[in-house]
C-alpha cells in the first residue's frame, strides 16, 4: 500500500514537473515570438523610412506617385496627408519585387477563369458581325472590379471575372529609351475593354483586347484620308493600310459576341473613300500566317514578323520584291512581358514572359531624329534602339513614338515616302529603307507643323497611313490625323 502511495505521489509530482516545464518552455516561446514581431516591424518599418524609394514602375509602364509637398494649407486641409498617404503605399521599397511575388503566388491557388478588364459590351451577334449601339449591352460598369457573372456566348454558365483597368500615366518620351519610355495611353487602342486567359497563342496563354468598332467613325476615317488626296493632287500616291490586331484571329468564338469583326471594319474604311485613295491589303497577308509569331501574347501590339507580312504585302503592292524574312539581320531579347499585363496587373501574363525578336534592314541608311514640335534636327542613328529591355522592348523601334524621324538611304528609286502611323507603325516603318530612297516616320499624334505643306515641300512622291483597326476607328486619333492636314502647327495646338 506504501509503495502504491508513494508511486502516485511520484507520478504526480513527475507531472507537476513536465507541467512546469512546460509552461516554462510555451512562455519562452511567446517570448520569442514576440522579440520575432517586433523586431519584424521595427525591420521594416526601418526599410519604409531609409531604403531609396522607387521613382518608375517598369512593370506598370508609369511613373509612381510623386512626394507631396508640404504645407500648412494643405495639411489643415487634409490634401497633404491623404497625398503622403498614396505616396507612401505606391512607392514601397522592393515594389516590382513584391508585385512579382504576389503574381507567384496568385497563379499557384489553382483557379483559373477567363477574365475581362474594362467596360466590356456585347458589340457582336454570335456570328462576330457587328450590332447597332440600340442593341448593345454592357457587361460591366466602370465601378465594378472583381465580380463574377454567369455569362457565356454559347450558353453555358461559365464565371468570368470582370475588372476595372488601372489608370495608365503617360511620361515624356524621349529619343533613347528609358524607364520613362511608355507604349501609349490605353484610351488611344482600347475601346471594349481586355480579355485574359481565355485566349491562347501559339501554346501559351495570352490577353487581346476586344474590338468594339465605330462604322461610323471608320467612315469618317476614309473621308479625312481622302481629303489628303484631293490636297494632294494627281502627282502624289496617297495609301492607307489598317492594320488588324490579335483579336481578330485568336480570340476563341465563345467569346464572339464580345468583339466585332474587324475585317468588316476595314471593308467599311476602304469602300468609304472620296478620292482616289489606294488601300493596301495586309489582312490577307498576315491571315495565312496566325500559325507563326505574328502578334506579342502579353502586348497590344503585333511582332515585327507581323509587321513585315504587312510590309510585304506593300511592297508587292508597289511591283517590288521584298527581301525574304531570313535576309535580315535577327535579334532576340528574351522576358519582356508588355503592356497589356501593365494595364490589367494580371498575375498570368506577367508569369509568361515571350521571347522578343527584331529583323534589321538589308539596306545601308542613315536615320535622322527631329524634334517633333521644333522639327530641329536632334541627332543622327538607327531606326532600331539595342538598349531596349525587360517591358519597354518595343520602344526599340524608333525609341517610341514622340519622334520625327527621316531615313536615306542610298537605292536611287527616285521615291520618297511619308507614313504617317501610331505606335503599331514603328515596327512596319524600318522595313520601308529596303523601297525607297528617304522614309519620313510621323506619329499622327506628335507633329508640329501642317502635314500637307511639308509632304510638298520635301518632294514627297508616296503618302501612306498605317494604323491598327482599333486607331482607324477612335475619333481622338482621327482628329489627330485632321489636324495634321488643316492646322499650320499640325497635331500639336495650343495648351497642349
Amino acid at each position: 500500500m506504501k509503495q502504491r502511495k508513494k508511486r502516485r505521489k511520484n507520478k504526480i509530482s513527475t507531472e507537476k514537473a513536465m507541467e512546469r516545464a512546460y509552461k516554462k518552455q510555451h512562455a519562452a516561446y511567446e517570448r520569442a515570438v514576440i522579440v520575432v514581431i517586433i523586431a519584424a516591424i521595427i525591420f521594416i518599418g526601418l526599410c519604409l523610412t531609409l531604403l531609396t524609394r522607387p521613382t518608375v514602375s517598369e512593370l506598370e509602364k508609369r511613373t509612381l506617385t510623386e512626394k507631396p509637398i508640404f504645407s500648412a494649407e494643405s495639411y489643415f486641409s487634409g490634401e497633404y496627408t491623404a497625398d503622403f498617404t498614396t505616396y507612401f503605399s505606391d512607392t514601397v521599397p522592393f515594389r516590382e519585387q513584391l508585385v512579382s511575388m504576389g503574381s507567384w503566388i496568385t497563379s499557384h491557388f489553382g483557379i483559373s477563369t477567363p477574365t475581362f478588364y474594362g467596360n466590356v459590351s456585347v458589340v457582336a451577334d454570335d456570328n462576330g458581325q457587328a450590332i447597332t449601339e440600340a442593341e448593345t449591352t454592357a457587361v460591366t460598369t466602370a465601378a465594378v472590379t472583381e465580380e463574377t457573372e454567369p455569362t457565356s456566348a454559347e450558353g453555358d454558365e461559365e464565371e468570368i471575372i470582370v475588372t476595372t483597368v488601372p489608370e495608365v500615366t503617360e511620361t515624356e518620351e524621349t529619343t533613347t529609351v528609358t524607364e520613362e519610355e511608355v507604349v501609349g495611353n490605353i484610351e488611344d487602342f482600347s475601346n471594349n475593354g481586355i480579355i485574359v486567359d481565355g485566349v491562347e497563342m501559339y501554346g501559351d496563354t495570352a490577353g487581346v483586347m476586344l474590338f468594339g468598332g465605330d462604322s461610323e467613325a471608320g467612315k469618317r476615317y476614309a473621308e479625312v484620308i481622302s481629303a489628303y488626296k484631293e490636297d494632294l493632287g494627281e502627282d502624289i500616291n496617297v495609301y492607307n493600310m489598317v492594320v488588324p490586331t490579335s483579336v481578330e484571329f485568336y480570340l476563341p468564338s465563345k467569346y464572339s459576341r464580345y468583339s466585332a469583326s474587324e475585317k468588316d471594319a476595314i471593308d467599311n474604311i476602304y469602300s468609304s473613300y472620296t478620292a482616289d485613295v489606294i488601300s493596301v491589303d495586309a489582312y490577307s497577308e498576315i491571315a495565312q500566317h496566325t500559325d507563326e509569331y505574328i502578334y506579342l501574347r502579353t502586348d497590344h501590339h503585333w511582332s515585327q514578323r507581323g509587321a513585315y507580312y504587312a510590309y510585304k504585302a506593300f511592297a508587292e503592292l508597289l511591283g517590288q520584291t521584298p527581301p525574304a524574312l531570313e535576309d535580315y539581320e535577327t535579334g532576340t531579347k528574351e522576358g519582356f512581358v508588355g503592356s497589356l499585363y501593365s494595364y490589367t496587373n494580371d498575375s498570368r501574363l506577367l508569369n509568361i514572359p515571350e521571347i522578343f525578336t527584331w529583323y534589321k534592314p538589308t539596306s545601308e541608311y542613315t536615320a535622322y531624329y527631329y524634334d517633333y514640335e521644333t522639327l530641329e534636327e536632334t541627332g543622327t542613328g538607327t531606326l532600331f534602339y539595342d538598349s531596349a529591355s525587360g517591358s519597354y522592348c518595343y520602344g526599340m523601334f524608333l525609341g517610341g513614338d514622340a519622334l520625327h524621324v527621316k531615313a536615306v538611304t542610298q537605292l536611287e528609286t527616285g521615291r520618297k515616302i511619308a507614313v504617317f502611323k501610331e505606335s503599331y507603325g514603328n515596327a512596319f516603318a524600318p522595313f520601308l529603307v529596303d523601297s525607297f530612297d528617304e522614309v519620313y516616320i510621323i506619329d499622327i499624334r506628335y507633329f508640329g507643323t501642317n502635314a500637307v505643306e511639308y509632304i510638298k515641300e520635301n518632294g514627297i512622291t508616296d503618302v501612306l497611313f498605317i494604323n491598327n483597326a482599333f486607331a482607324a476607328n477612335t475619333d481622338s486619333l482621327i482628329d489627330c490625323i485632321e489636324k495634321l492636314r488643316v492646322n499650320p502647327t499640325g497635331s500639336i495646338t495650343a495648351g497642349e
